[in-house]
């Protein structure tokens, strides 16, 4: 029972990992279609240049 209680944890661990870093290199991508409401987004700068 510790066996798979361990292996399971260790698993949502690696797959949290491997989510987190796939999450950092979308956010670092320039080409990466972004949101309208994405404070990064060309929208938001031209607005923000606007008011």
């Amino acid at each position: 029972m510790t066996v798979l209680a361990f292996g399971t944890l260790g698993f949502v661990t690696v797959f949290a990992y491997i989510a987190a870093r796939a999450t950092e290199k979308l956010k670092e991508d320039p080409s990466h279609k972004r949101s309208t409401l994405c404070a990064r987004s060309n929208h938001w700068a031209k607005a923000q240049k606007q008011g």
